[in-house]
């Protein structure tokens, strides 16, 4: 029977800063139109074996006993881990509709627009009557994935319930430092987090 690799922490982050370059990257050349279909999820298979709840309960473990920076710095690879895990959970299903929003057309004049290039066209066109036609047209296409959009949300929201044990999301969010009384800086967590779990509704 296989053992899940447990890292040290300082191994732990090594090892998820490529992680988190390599899916970086990946949205990268998806957003700039370098690529027409996104692979997230084949690279959180390459990385099945970072994030496991074995990783998680050791990552609680040393933050419990660690004290000030390092408490912070160990909140931070822990919560990363819990969304890392999310991840690998909804990695398919994100790339199914990052790929059905890549692959969505619009017409506007006569002319076949991608999505993203309605929505760039948009910050340049100087007529008003045809930039409300614009708007018009790719708020009604773009709201035609608003059903997965809230489905992909539960499941993160569900996921990150278990994951923490709070049933409520909203309060696992703000809630201030774990068994710690100083605040982390949550906006250096959540970016982390939005890079292992891109935000649904971006289009």
């Amino acid at each position: 029977m296989s053992t899940t690799a447990v890292r040290s922490p300082a191994e732990f982050e090594e090892q998820l800063q490529r992680y988190l370059y390599e899916r970086s990257e990946e949205g990268r050349a998806v957003r700039v139109g370098e690529k027409e279909v996104s692979e997230q999820a084949a690279i959180v298979v390459r990385y099945a074996d970072l994030f496991s709840r074995e990783q998680l309960r050791a990552l609680r473990d040393e933050e419990d006993a660690a004290e000030g920076d390092q408490r912070e710095w160990l909140y931070r690879l822990r919560k990363t881990c819990e969304s890392g895990l999310i991840a690998a959970e909804l990695a398919e299903k994100d790339d199914e509709l990052e790929n059905a929003i890549l692959a969505a057309r619009l017409t506007f004049k006569g002319e076949e627009l991608p999505l993203r290039s309605a929505l760039a066209r948009l910050a340049v066109i100087t007529d008003y009557n045809e930039r409300d036609e614009l708007g018009e047209l790719h708020g009604q296409k773009s709201a035609e994935f608003n059903q997965q959009r809230l489905e992909l949300l539960g499941a993160y929201e569900e996921l990150e319930a278990d994951l923490t044990e709070e049933p409520d999301a909203v309060a696992a969010r703000a809630r201030v430092g774990p068994r710690s009384g100083e605040r982390p800086d949550r906006g250096r967590v959540h970016r982390d987090a939005r890079t292992l779990v891109r935000a649904v509704a971006r289009a």
